[in-house]
């Protein structure tokens, strides 16, 4: 099959797209080294706004926490299945003007 220069730059502006892309969501997140109470490196916390991710000192994904913007919180473990979750949209009803100060 004979493939034309046509092709081969797609191919090439599809792949730098996708780099960029990658690039750019992995320049936003933010990390956050962990420290144990010993003082000694635990892992990192990478921050992607909504969404955090966790990982143990050897830089192995180990858990994530979805904040859903309605007063929920979602834990996916280590192979991504749901473990838990925190919070309920009724507290967020009852809390709804309320500001931390």
């Amino acid at each position: 099959m004979k493939h034309t220069v046509f092709q081969a730059l797609t191919v090439l502006a599809l792949a730098f797209a996708v780099v960029m892309t990658v690039r750019i969501i992995a320049a936003r997140a933010g990390k956050t080294p962990m420290y144990g109470p010993d003082g000694k490196y635990q892992g990192s916390v990478f921050d992607y706004g909504r969404t955090q991710t966790y990982t143990d000192r050897s830089g192995y994904f180990t858990r994530s926490a979805v904040n859903n913007g309605n007063g929920t919180t979602w834990f996916y473990g280590r192979n991504g299945n749901f473990t838990e979750s925190a919070g309920s949209s009724i507290d967020r009803a009852f809390n709804f003007n309320k500001r931390l100060a």
